[in-house]
């Protein structure tokens, strides 16, 4: 089903897919598809948050001891960080995704879990 999504449901979306990738069914099936397809579509949003988040945050060591960028909501520079974004988190683009039924949710993911992704679920 095409969908008309904004860059922030996008990215609220993929996120709300992670905890279902390693799952060995139909619903991992379908949430790994739309994982690539939402990542796909957010190359460019993704590449301005990296660039606003080194402009803004505070160096810092990922779990692996690399250095990073890490910018947290009770930063001084955090407001600045958000308004700077807020034009991208709006822009609007069609993506492609797939949907599961509510039958194949039910009994197979937690409560938690089906209203994470109820946006891709149908009946």
């Amino acid at each position: 089903m095409k969908k008309t999504l904004k860059n922030s449901e996008v990215f609220e979306r993929l996120h709300s897919l992670k905890p279902l990738l390693s799952r060995r069914d139909k619903i991992g099936y379908i949430a790994a598809r739309n994982y690539r397809f939402l990542s796909n579509s957010l190359v460019e949003y993704e590449t301005i948050r990296r660039s606003l988040i080194e402009k803004y945050g505070e160096e810092g060591k990922d779990e692996h001891g690399a250095p990073t960028y890490v910018l947290k909501m009770d930063s001084p520079n955090f407001k600045q960080f958000c308004d700077e974004l807020a034009p991208f988190n709006e822009m609007e683009h069609e993506v492609e995704l797939m949907t599961a039924k509510y039958d194949d949710a039910a009994g197979n993911l937690s409560g938690e879990e089906i209203l994470a992704i109820d946006w891709m679920l149908e009946d």
